[in-house]
Order: structure tokens, then C-alpha cells, then sequence
């Protein structure tokens, strides 16, 4: 459902914004505007922190807050109130950081010391694997965040680029432009699908996780989902669960296939073109084709799997995609979310 969306002094819907850039309204045409159009309420924009927004929803949001309470339910599965109350402050950070962040100093073989020189506590184990759990999780936020940025990097270069300097006698018809900016416009947009792929990779692994049967703590935990991939979800309870990502449908296919194609041909489309149409010697659109798919698969005869027949515009199609994702993974998460919030420790 769309939210109306408002331009005010310093906010545009809602959000604070600079007001540096004239045209802060990147929209899905290539051609960016002051305000945003009525009759096109999807479109992109910085707020004053450089975030990228979307005019009509804010399901980076939701999705944000529904990962913070799953975190809270993973951890109540694993280490009771009573359990974290007594021993949180005494677990020390190299538990919680070694091997994770880059702001931990330890090395692999310091981290063996550090746990052979521990006594073989099963509530430390707890809260290693409680760590190993949430990090799943977290790289689900991490990563639909960084789409979520990358998409609106990629309509601003689209919008404020100029990829060819036209005379004016040039600016008519259809035209076609290779450059340096358009390059960087479709690494941007094959950033987006290889990303989502991740997603689908970290949704199985986090699910084989609570699916799990009791585990025994009285050893190192390993990750049942560490090795799992996306194509191992036949295995899950939550295979082909409605409304999920573990559905393998056309959307999915889709992303599937355009990534295989970026990380196996190591492109999308090898020429990287960005096409203009002009009328009256004004630009009227700016669009990027893909090539032509049938149901999430590449259209394809022997050798040639680059058809343009069907002028998929993938500038216009791609908030829709997103929009699907999104509201899939949530429905994935939110799945999550009641599982482990069933398993709470008394």
C-alpha cells in the first residue's frame, strides 16, 4: 500500500533533508524532480544523514524493528533471563567479538587458547552460539540495508547523470550512451541482485537453526546452517512455506538466475548502456533494458541468450521486485520470529 507522500521546507515525507540538491527526487524515469509527482509516488531521495528513502514506504523500517525482536527471542531460546542475568557482565567481549568484528585483535589461534584455557562451561557455550545464531541474523539486516542504499545510489547516478554531452541538434530520438558513469549505474544495479541472492543463503541458514533439535551445550556448538546454501531449504520444515523466501517462484528464479549470470558471464549486460529519448530536443526518459526472461529464466537459443525483444525496462520494474522481496523476507523473519519466540526458556 503507498503512503502519500509530501514535500515540506527541509523534510520530504517526513524525513530530514539538506536541501542542497535542487532536484532531491530521483524517480524511476531517469529524470529527477523538485517535488514528488503525483502521478509517480515511487522514487527515491537522501535524507540529511545521506540515507537513501523511498517516497512511499519504509519497509527497511519495519524489517529493522521486527530483526530487533527476533534477536530478543533468539536469545531467550538459548540463555534464560535468569541464566543472562547472572552471567552477561562476567562472559568477556572476546566471546562476543573474536572472529565477528574487526575491532577484536584475536587471532585464530589465540581464540583456540582462549577457549582451551576456559573451563568447558556449558553457559559459555550458550553464549557462543547465542553470538553464532545472532550473527545470522544480523547479516540478513546488514545486507538488506546495503540494498536498500545501493538501490537509491543507483537512481541517483540515473537521474543526475550525463552519460553522453549532446549538441543540441543531437538530443532527438533514441539514443544510447556507453560511459564511465554507466558502468558504474550497472555495477550498482547487479550489486542489487547479487545481494538479494546473499539473502536467500543466510534465510536457510538462520531457519536449519531453529528447526534444531536440543542441542548439548556441553560442548562448542557448530552452526547446523553453516555449510547450507540456499538450494539445501528442501531439507527445512519451512520448505515452500507460503509467503516466504523458501517459495521458489518466478521472483525468486529471477534473482537467481540474473545473479548466476553476473557471477558466471561476469556481467549483465556486457555494453552497460543507459538509453535516452528525446522530443523537441528535451529528455523524456532515460531506461535500461535487460533481456528478455520467461518465468525467472533467461530467454535463450544454442549460444545467443541476450534477446531485447520484449523491452523490459528494468529501471521501471525494480521497486516492484524490491517491494516483493522485502515483503517476503519479513514474512521469512517474521516465521522465524514466532518459532524461536515458542521455544522461550522458562
Amino acid at each position: 500500500m503507498s503512503v502519500q507522500a509530501s514535500v515540506g521546507v527541509g523534510k520530504i515525507c517526513g524525513w530530514p533533508v539538506s536541501g542542497d540538491d535542487e532536484k532531491p527526487i530521483k524517480n524511476l524515469n531517469g529524470k529527477p524532480s523538485k517535488g514528488v509527482r503525483q502521478k509517480e509516488a515511487t522514487a527515491f531521495f537522501q535524507d540529511s544523514q545521506k540515507y537513501w528513502r523511498r517516497t512511499d514506504t519504509n519497509v527497511d523500517v519495519e524489517l529493522d524493528n521486527l530483526c530487533a525482536a527476533t534477536h530478543g527471542h533468539i536469545r531467550r531460546s538459548i540463555i534464560s533471563d535468569v541464566e543472562f542475568k547472572i552471567y552477561h557482565d562476567r562472559i568477556p567481549d572476546w566471546v562476543h567479538m573474536a572472529g565477528i568484528e574487526p575491532e577484536s585483535r584475536v587471532t585464530k589461534k589465540k581464540f583456540e587458547q582462549l577457549l582451551a584455557g576456559s573451563h568447558p562451561d556449558p553457559v559459555l557455550h550458550k553464549f557462543i552460539y547465542l553470538q553464532d545464531v545472532q550473527g545470522l541474523l544480523t547479516n540478513i539486516q546488514r545486507t538488506s540495508a546495503q540494498i536498500s542504499q545501493v538501490i537509491g545510489e543507483f537512481y541517483g547516478l540515473f537521474n543526475d547523470c550525463e552519460p553522453y554531452v549532446y549538441q543540441k541538434e543531437e538530443r532527438v530520438g533514441l539514443r544510447s550512451s556507453v560511459s564511465a558513469e554507466t558502468s558504474l549505474i550497472h555495477a550498482h544495479l547487479e550489486t542489487i541482485f547479487v545481494r538479494m541472492r546473499s539473502i536467500l543463503d543466510y534465510a536457510v541458514k538462520l531457519a536449519f537453526e531453529v528447526e534444531r533439535d536440543v542441542i548439548d551445550y556441553s560442548e562448542i556448538v557448530k552452526l547446523k546452517g553453516r555449510s547450507k546454501q540456499y538450494g539445501d531449504k528442501k531439507s527445512l520444515q519451512l520448505d515452500e512455506r507460503a509467503g516466504t523466501l523458501f517459495v521458489k517462484d518466478e521472483l525468486i528464479w529471477m534473482i537467481c538466475s540474473i545473479r548466476d549470470r553476473i557471477v558466471h558471464d561476469g556481467h549483465l549486460d556486457i555494453s552497460a548502456r543507459v538509453y535516452e529519448q528525446f522530443k523537441r530536443r528535451r529528455l523524456i526518459e532515460r531506461f535500461i533494458l535487460i533481456p528478455d526472461m520467461s518465468d525467472g529464466r533467461f530467454e535463450a537459443f544454442k549460444n545467443r541468450a541476450n534477446f531485447y525483444g520484449k523491452d523490459q525496462k528494468i529501471n521501471l520494474d525494480l521497486p516492484r521486485i524490491y517491494d516483493e522481496f522485502f515483503g517476503r523476507m519479513i514474512k521469512t523473519v517474521g516465521t522465524i520470529h514466532d518459532r524461536y519466540a515458542a521455544q522461550r526458556l522458562g
